[in-house]
């Protein structure tokens, strides 16, 4: 398009400009001019979003800038008109308007996670920071009758049957027939076979007005402060989700970039904050769901004519990355088993408890994040009680423990290794810990 062009030109900015980037992808332009980035919606129509007129471009720009600053509204600026005037191309100002472009402050690329992760700066106590502020989104999430219906399984089938028809042509250029098959046939069967998981997910009130696309590229540390980017706009059912969803997405992302560790320290500090450990009886339906997508997103790049031959090279082989990372979950081997921590308080039980817990794949069941939990309490709250009273009365360590064996067995039966971090200092509750290994 000529405005496109014309946008690569300093001279239609409102500001100094002294070097500017396009960067494309399937659906949009986005234009990095130093101190702003403008991201301007290309006029296609994939089925799940249809961007083809200037009406619903306009539309959708006023959703990104609504939806995104709930989680950085200092990122996300305005919504500006592409103007032509006096035959020339500008953003902003007077003239008539062709396009729309929503405004951002433009933060530094080495402050987006991939790049931490590539300088090897990419650490726990970041994804604890990051694991903190999703919490806290998804407490606040927008959630009511509606978008609980996207819990349920025939809603999710929509996205399911899409993803596979619109990926059959691929069949043999980016993904293999045998794959293609097994991940199609698993995923329907799940759904059928686990429908009452999903109905305790809507029970739950775990569905929510969520993020959609959280994963790395979108998620920056800047300044000692987090900023999550660029959530689904154009499309509610792919936004109206269960958390876990998203939760598996940033996961799915770190496997696909070697960084797994990284993955389980978020995933332990999140549940952590929620208490959410229903999520992983959908985690890897989901891992499996976000891979394959992001699989179908650079299949359709491939074929893309206006983006660079050697980029859409890239997307094919990132394509095949992904189908065969989607496979991987399917076939790979569960090796439950639990490892309780005990000592006395302070003897540093917690601390190397979160230093296994990554290292051997395991989800981290914290009796302190219980116990708070129970009492309606943050588990960043600290209590100042006497010994023994308050939250930490017998009657209420007792049912502490009562909740840490029962969460252990329900994390234990989706085939997945648990450590218990508690001071285990009665026999009764080591006898416990024995007889649930059984």
């Amino acid at each position: 398009m000529d405005f496109i062009q014309a946008l690569l030109e300093p001279e239609a900015y409102p500001h100094p400009v002294k070097e500017i980037q396009l960067v494309q992808t399937h659906i949009s332009w986005v234009f990095l001019t130093g101190d702003f980035v403008y991201k301007i919606k290309k006029p296609v129509n994939f089925g799940f979003l249809d961007f083809t007129t200037l009406k619903k471009r306009y539309h959708f720009c006023q959703e990104e800038l609504r939806l995104n600053r709930r989680l950085s509204p200092e990122i996300y600026l305005e919504v500006v008109p592409i103007v032509q005037r006096d035959r020339c191309i500008y953003v902003g100002g007077e003239g008539k308007v062709i396009d729309y472009a929503v405004k951002m402050k433009q933060l530094p690329q080495e402050s987006c996670l991939i790049s931490l992760l590539e300088r090897g700066e990419l650490t726990a106590f970041i994804m604890e920071r990051l694991a903190r502020l999703m919490a806290r989104f998804y407490k606040e999430a927008k959630i009511n009758e509606e978008i609980a219906t996207y819990g349920l399984p025939e809603k999710i089938e929509v996205n399911i049957k899409e993803n596979f028809d619109q990926t059959a042509s691929y069949v043999g250029k980016t993904i293999d027939k045998d794959v293609y098959e097994s991940l199609k046939d698993y995923s329907f069967r799940f759904l059928t076979e686990k429908k009452e998981v999903f109905l305790e997910r809507i029970c739950a009130e775990q569905i929510k007005d969520g993020h959609g696309d959280f994963h790395c590229a979108n998620v920056y540390w800047h300044n000692n402060k987090i900023y999550v980017l660029d959530c689904i706009e154009f499309n509610t059912r792919f936004r109206y989700a269960d958390v876990a969803a998203d939760v598996a997405f940033l996961l799915m992302d770190l496997d696909f970039r070697q960084a797994s560790y990284l993955g389980n320290c978020f995933l332990n500090a999140y549940l952590t904050y929620t208490n959410d450990f229903g999520l992983l009886k959908v985690l890897d339906f989901y891992k499996i769901y976000r891979a394959y997508v992001r699989g179908k997103i650079a299949s359709f790049e491939m074929d893309m004519p206006e983006i660079p031959k050697p980029q859409r090279k890239q997307a094919q082989e990132k394509a095949k990355r992904y189908f065969d990372l989607a496979y991987q979950y399917l076939t790979f081997p569960k090796r439950p088993f639990i490892l309780a921590m005990t000592g006395l308080l302070g003897s540093g039980k917690s601390t190397l408890a979160s230093h296994l817990a990554p290292a051997l794949e395991a989800i981290l069941i914290r009796s302190d994040a219980l116990r708070k939990h129970l009492a309606g309490l943050d588990p960043d709250e600290h209590v100042y009680v006497p010994f023994g009273q308050g939250i930490y009365a017998p009657e209420m360590t007792k049912k502490v423990y009562t909740e840490l064996f029962r969460v252990a067995e329900e994390v234990l039966a989706q085939g997945v290794p648990v450590i218990l971090d508690a001071s285990f200092s009665k026999e009764k509750w080591r006898v416990g810990v024995r007889e649930l290994a059984q």
